[in-house]
């Protein structure tokens, strides 16, 4: 990627979480959601410019993405495929993308887009969720599709998604244990990455 569109990448992606933070009460009153909905524009942005998705899968469902299979079973274990080369990390800005339109649209009340972008986030991770570079996000994305299942009162699916999340957590700490990335920082220079110090003080 040319360093002028990937610096533009950073700076829309940087300007969306800032947009995200705003709290409600600093919105119009007539428009709650002004900062939710610029910080969307700038995600979308984003995405345009990544391209379509890595690996052609285009948004196609899949079996492995409906709940009761797949990675949303107790039991499953992840195979460690690290997310290396241009398609792969391709794959994972993405998903970034992805997880924070999907937190968007739930923020907004808009929990079947805001599910859409989050099963989607699951569907690019899916094979390297065991990694260092990946593993936080994607328990992250589980989780918040289990809090939604919740919210809708349908107790079995959500529990589906934040025990699998739980294994995933579980499983990552026994056979790897490394800190896991943050996953803001697939658009951060090199120079802005968290220290590896720093970063083993997060938790998934």
């Amino acid at each position: 990627m040319a360093d002028a569109p990937w610096v533009e990448l950073r700076e829309k992606f940087q300007a969306a979480l800032a947009l995200s933070r705003v709290e409600l009460h600093k919105n119009p009153e007539k428009e709650p959601y002004k900062s939710k909905y610029h910080a969307r524009a700038l995600l979308e942005e984003v995405k345009a410019l990544l391209g379509p998705a890595p690996e052609d899968e285009d948004d196609r469902p899949q079996a492995e993405d409906s709940l009761g299979t797949g990675d949303h079973t107790l039991g499953l274990p992840a195979e460690l495929v690290e997310a290396e080369g241009p398609i792969a990390l391709g794959a994972v800005r993405r998903a970034v993308i992805e997880f924070h339109l999907g937190v968007n649209h739930i923020d907004t009340e808009e929990l079947s887009a805001g599910e859409e972008h989050l099963v989607k986030c699951l569907r690019l991770l899916r094979k390297y969720r065991m990694s260092q570079d990946c593993v936080s996000l994607y328990i992250q994305a589980q989780n918040n599709l289990g809090i939604l299942w919740s919210e809708r009162e349908e107790i079995e699916s959500a529990q589906a998604y934040l025990e699998s999340s739980e294994a995933l957590y579980n499983q990552y700490m026994k056979e790897i244990g490394s800190p896991p990335l943050d996953p803001t920082e697939h658009f951060l220079s090199e120079e802005e990455k968290l220290a590896e110090q720093e970063r083993s003080k997060r938790t998934t």
